[in-house]
């Protein structure tokens, strides 16, 4: 059986997300830091949350997407979530969240799109090389880091 380039890059996303987040077991993960944006990269940040997280979240990040009555589970209310984390927004948790690659198999599936994955395959486009795989990855990280940065300026005082 002969694979296609696009079917050997799926078998190695968890791995070259893996390196590219710098993500460990558990016990030994750094916490992720979300960047300071320039107003453009915030900019980009605020389109990229319109673009793919709105639908459920609404465009005011309260959980009352176009979508929202339609899922099992009601969408976060995402303005909240340094509040519901006791005043300290959790970035690192924000963005496993957004990359949807730390989700237990025992916990069941998620509703929540593996966005990490879309944009590391926007990133990757056609290309085959390892290279190419691995500055997708980086750069579909920089993206997740941006988006948890753009929701901790949304959060409420």
């Amino acid at each position: 059986m002969k694979l296609r380039a696009r079917h050997l890059f799926a078998l190695f996303l968890p791995v070259l997300l893996t390196v590219a987040t710098g993500a460990l077991p558990a016990s030994a993960t750094k916490a992720i830091t979300a960047p300071e944006l320039t107003s453009a990269e915030l900019a980009k940040a605020a389109q990229d949350f319109t673009t793919y997280c709105s639908v459920c979240h609404g465009r005011d990040a309260r959980g009352n997407g176009p979508v929202a009555s339609e899922l099992k589970t009601p969408p976060a209310d995402l303005t909240g979530i340094a509040a519901r984390a006791g005043g300290e927004f959790p970035a690192d948790a924000v963005f496993k969240t957004i990359e949807g690659l730390d989700m237990p198999a025992a916990h069941g599936t998620s509703e929540m799109p593996i966005w990490g994955a879309l944009f590391v395959r926007q990133a990757v486009g056609e290309g085959v090389l390892i290279e190419d795989a691995k500055t997708a990855a980086r750069v579909a990280t920089d993206r997740i880091k941006h988006l948890v940065r753009y929701l901790e300026t949304i959060q409420e005082k």
